[in-house]
């Protein structure tokens, strides 16, 4: 069966770059248990082609994420005592990156909820909320607080039906419900939504750089309804290797909703790549990580221009 074509090129590399060139992207998440999910998405993002990564993680798991992959920086935050972000925890320069991925085994403690409200305001940055990011903004309704800036058009938000449904209301089992409720938030907050499940859909403004917050709302929402995947990517860690290549791509300068139909492309096609491999039963989050350049290189078989000076 024929796969359909990205839905734009992969980012183009210049001769004469340098990691600096390739985005500084910084994740946040782990805790004692799920340092693995933090883990994950960090090394998808290097895989993707950020030149720096850093993590941000409870300290006592510092030692743990490190061990993973040693292209990842770490970056030790105040923790509970139990292994979870503490109510100290305080995060590094956040104007030093160009995007931000945060969720990903974070639990939902006292420490992450104000990690999450903290990033709900630095709309100045390009995020993405994956996992206990969203939960935590369901749990305290954090849509509904006066004080959270309107505009949230550099934040991507990641769900599966589950985490959607708490977001929403809209339960899990009426998938065109979930989708128009995705709308919804789109329509309120101009933030790009990707509804993960069998195809994924992202919802979102293509054309939000404009400046003036107040026409934005007569910009039209769209769908793109992604063509690759399949269902042996229903698989543990699977969401945050994608949390991973969303996040690397803002990172290389992508906007919202480019970055998301991009991502969840590459991420569909290297579960196709690892399903041959490992068969779609037998595949795990290590076969699709280990498959996301091969992805990468089969719609970008060159991906470097003429340095700056040619």
């Amino acid at each position: 069966m024929t796969k359909p074509k990205p839905p734009l090129p992969f980012p183009l590399r210049r001769s004469d770059a340098h990691k600096g060139d390739f985005g500084r992207v910084l994740l946040i998440g782990g805790s004692r248990g799920m340092a693995g999910s933090i883990a994950l998405a960090s090394i998808a993002a290097l895989k993707s082609g950020s030149g720096l990564v850093s993590v941000a993680v409870p300290d006592r798991c510092l030692e743990t994420v490190a061990g993973y992959h040693p292209g990842i920086m770490t970056i030790p935050v105040a923790d509970s005592g139990e292994g979870q972000f503490g109510l100290l925890a305080q995060l590094p320069a956040i104007e030093t990156f160009d995007a931000i991925g945060c969720g990903p085994g974070a639990r939902t403690g006292a420490g992450a909820i104000r990690i999450v409200e903290s990033l709900l305001h630095r709309t100045g940055t390009m995020r993405v909320f994956d996992a206990d990011a969203i939960n935590v903004m369901a749990q305290h309704q954090m849509f509904d607080s006066p004080a959270l800036p309107r505009d949230q058009s550099t934040l991507i938000l990641t769900p599966h039906p589950g985490e959607l449904a708490r977001l929403t209301g809209v339960g899990p089992g009426d998938r065109q419900a979930q989708i128009n409720a995705a709308t919804t938030l789109v329509e309120k907050y101009h933030l790009t939504v990707v509804v993960k499940g069998g195809p994924t859909v992202v919802v979102g403004r293509p054309d939000i750089n404009t400046d003036d917050v107040r026409s934005r709302d007569g910009l039209p929402i769209q769908r793109y309804v992604n063509g690759t995947g399949n269902p042996g990517m229903a698989t543990a860690g699977s969401g945050d290797v994608l949390t991973g290549i969303i996040t690397s791509l803002l990172g290389q300068g992508l906007s919202p909703w480019d970055a998301a139909r991009l991502g969840v492309y590459v991420h569909g096609l290297a579960g196709d790549l690892a399903a041959v491999k490992a068969s779609q039963p037998g595949m795990t989050c290590l076969e699709l990580l280990d498959c996301i350049p091969a992805a990468i290189g089969a719609i970008a078989p060159c991906t470097t221009e003429a340095s700056k000076g040619d």
